[in-house]
């Protein structure tokens, strides 16, 4: 009898992992990670802590730039790396616009 490759048994296939998609106790959430992210967003928002994680990430964008130029960043993680550093410089863009136009000053 041949084996079947295609088809071995993985640690998602033991009894009892159910949080595993090819057990068989597996249940799909109700729920997936953009849900998770919007209510973080929303209780960040409602604390007033919105503004301060903002300017945090504003602040990275410089750092993460040297990062990218002076370490390496393992292959796996790159795409996430390089779009945190979009994301970084971005906000670090729109703040710093905002803060001109609330001063009075030309971006």
């Amino acid at each position: 009898m041949a084996l079947n490759y295609a088809r071995m048994p993985g640690f998602g296939d033991l009894p009892g992992d159910s949080r595993h998609p090819n057990s068989p106790d597996y249940v799909e959430p109700a729920f997936g990670l953009d849900d998770a992210a919007e209510n973080v967003a929303g209780e960040l928002y409602a604390n007033d802590e919105a503004g301060r994680l903002v300017d945090e990430v504003a602040d990275a964008a410089g750092l993460l730039r040297w990062i990218s130029h002076n370490a390496e960043v393992p292959p796996e993680f790159r795409m996430e790396f390089r779009f945190l550093i979009e994301q970084a410089e971005r906000l670090e863009r729109m703040r710093d616009a905002e803060y001109a136009a609330l001063n009075g000053e030309h971006a």
